[in-house]
C-alpha cells in the first residue's frame, strides 16, 4: 500500500485511504488479479481503482499495451477513464457497478438473447470488436507472427512450453495438429480485431443503468471475435442453450447449426489456452500465484480442455 499511497498523482492536503481489493471484494462486488496487484483509493469522496504490475514477459503482458487498451478502450465509451500512468501503475476511474458473477451469465443465457445483461454484453463487445486496434496492441503481433484463431498469447504460451520440453501434462504430443485442425473447422480468419482476451465474468462491471463496461486489458491484442466469446463461454462453463443465445444476441439474429459448430472449435481453443497461461505460470514462477496454485490452475484447465475436446469429438458436423 506505501506504493500506492507514494504515487505523485494525488493532491496535497486530504488524507489518503487505500484498500486492497481483496479486502473489499465481497462488499463493492469486484473481481481480483492474477498477475497484479488492485486497490481502492478514497481522497476525499473522490474513488479510483489503482492497478500496480510490472511486465511479465513470459506472459507476453506489458503494461504499455494494457495502458493503450486501455485509453482505447475508454474512448469507445467501453471502459473507465485513465487518470494516470507510470511503468508499473495505472488509475482509472472507480466504476460505481459490481462485476459480473459466472451465475449471472448462467441466467441470462437460461432467459433468451434478449435479457438485459446479454443485450448489454452484446452491445459492447460489438463496439469493442468495431473499435480501431490501438498501434501498440498491432506491434505485438508483429512480434509473435502468425498466430491463428488462438490469438498471440496463446501461440506464445505454447512456444515457451515447447522450449522447456513441458511434460507434467500429456498436453505436447499431437497438439500442433489437433490445432490445426480445430482452426480449420472454425474457418477462414476474418480481419483482425480490437479483441480482450480475458472476458471472464468478473472483468465485467455492470453500471447503473444497466450498461457494461469492460476491465483488465493486460491481454489485450488483435483477434478474432468468436475467440472472444469463446473466452467467455468457456471461462463460464456456458450450457450449450446459454451458449447459442449468447451468441445470437452477439449476431443479432439465430445462430446457425454451422455457426454453432465452428464456434465449438474455437471454445476448444480457448480451453487450451487457459490451460497453457497455467503452464507458463507454472513454468516461469512469474504470476501472483504460488506454484502449488499454479499447477493447480492447469490441472483444472487441462481438465476442461480435454473434456471440451472430447465433447467436441463426439458431435455430428451439421450438414
Amino acid at each position: 500500500m506505501e506504493r500506492v499511497i507514494e504515487l505523485p498523482c494525488w493532491p496535497d492536503g486530504p488524507e489518503i485511504v487505500v484498500r486492497a481489493v481483496g479486502d473489499v471484494r465481497e462488499e463493492l462486488c469486484l473481481g481480483e488479479g492474477r498477475t497484479n496487484q488492485n486497490f481502492i483509493v478514497d481522497v476525499a469522496g473522490d474513488r479510483s481503482f489503482v492497478r500496480i504490475g510490472s511486465d511479465l514477459p513470459f506472459f507476453g503482458v506489458s503494461r504499455a499495451r494494457e495502458q493503450a487498451a486501455s485509453r482505447a478502450a475508454h474512448s469507445a465509451g467501453l471502459a473507465p477513464k485513465v487518470r494516470w500512468t507510470s511503468p508499473d501503475a495505472m488509475v482509472v476511474d472507480f466504476v460505481d457497478g459490481r462485476a459480473l458473477t459466472e451465475e449471472d451469465l448462467h441466467e441470462a443465457g437460461r432467459s433468451g438473447p434478449e435479457s438485459n445483461v446479454l443485450v448489454a454484453l452484446a452491445k459492447a463487445l460489438r463496439t469493442l470488436h468495431a473499435s480501431p486496434v490501438p498501434s501498440e496492441l498491432e506491434a505485438f503481433l508483429k512480434e509473435v507472427g502468425d498466430v491463428g484463431w488462438g490469438g498471440p498469447h496463446l501461440a506464445k504460451w505454447l512456444s515457451y512450453a515447447e522450449e522447456k520440453g513441458y511434460n507434467r501434462l500429456p498436453l505436447l504430443p499431437g497438439l500442433r495438429d489437433l490445432i490445426a485442425e480445430l482452426e480449420a473447422i472454425a474457418g477462414s480468419l476474418g480481419p483482425n480485431t480490437f479483441c480482450h482476451f480475458d472476458l471472464l465474468a468478473d472483468n465485467l462491471v455492470v453500471k447503473k443503468d444497466g450498461s457494461i463496461l469492460l476491465v483488465d486489458f493486460e491481454y489485450s491484442a488483435p483477434g478474432q471475435p468468436f475467440m472472444d466469446l469463446a473466452v467467455l463461454a468457456m471461462g463460464c462453463s456456458l450450457t450449450a442453450e446459454e451458449e447459442r443465445s449468447l451468441l445470437s444476441a452477439y449476431l443479432g439474429k439465430e445462430l446457425s447449426e454451422s455457426d454453432h459448430y465452428r464456434f465449438k472449435a474455437v471454445r476448444v481453443l480457448a480451453a487450451l489456452r487457459e490451460t497453457f497461461w497455467g503452464v507458463t505460470a507454472e513454468l516461469s514462477q512469474s504470476s501472483a500465484l504460488t506454484a502449488e496454485e499454479a499447477i493447480a490452475y492447469a490441472d483444472m484447465n487441462f481438465g476442461k480442455f480435454t473434456s471440451l475436446r472430447e465433447e467436441f469429438r463426439s458431435l455430428v458436423p451439421p450438414s
